[in-house]
């Protein structure tokens, strides 16, 4: 039975105060194979018409299809680089860079850095994983100004929280990160 261990918030850090203004948010489910949902943070506009069911208080939580099974065992993990790719570019000193990389593997092989990520088994010498790998590496070699929060539930397991926190240790420049460790655990 698959139980959720750790929620990811991806945005900006509020004009005042701490913590995160989400543009998106990840949860991690593990039971089998870990897997991330995730979901776009838009701002409720009082209508409706999007079927979320909060009469437009607040923001709508839009799930972006797919779900996305970081390969935790490898000798080196990018859960939140690739949620970052997939999701949230914009936190990146090199977005524009970034945004190319995606529009010219959707040219050479038809799907962008979020199919890539939720839609397809990207691996070594699958088509596209060069310029995933590229980006992997441009984005952990250039400063990101989001807010990464992570925060883990009672239940995960050693081997994915490690390899979230080594992730989020790749992540170059200061970054604002917050974290519920494994003492709140």
């Amino acid at each position: 039975m698959s139980a959720l261990t750790a929620v990811v918030q991806i945005g900006t850090a509020p004009p005042l105060g701490g913590g995160v203004e989400p543009a998106v948010v990840a949860h991690l489910y593990e039971g089998g194979i870990p897997r991330f949902l995730a979901y776009e943070v838009t701002s409720g506009d009082g209508d409706d018409s999007s079927n979320t069911g909060n009469g437009g208080n607040g923001p709508d939580l839009r799930r972006i299809p797919g779900a996305y099974a970081p390969p935790i065992e490898a000798d080196t993990a990018y859960p939140l680089t690739d949620l970052l790719l997939g999701t949230y570019r914009e936190g990146s000193v090199i977005t524009q860079r970034l945004d190319t990389l995606s529009r010219k593997a959707e040219a050479n092989y038809g799907r962008t850095f979020r199919e890539m990520v939720f839609a397809s088994d990207v691996e070594w010498g699958s088509a596209g994983y060069g310029r995933l790998f590229e980006a992997r590496s441009q984005l952990e070699a250039h400063p990101v100004e989001a807010v990464v929060a992570v925060g883990f539930l009672p239940g995960v397991s050693d081997e994915v929280r490690l390899a979230i926190e080594d992730n989020r240790d790749r992540l170059d420049g200061a970054t604002p990160r917050l974290t519920a460790g494994p003492e709140n655990r």
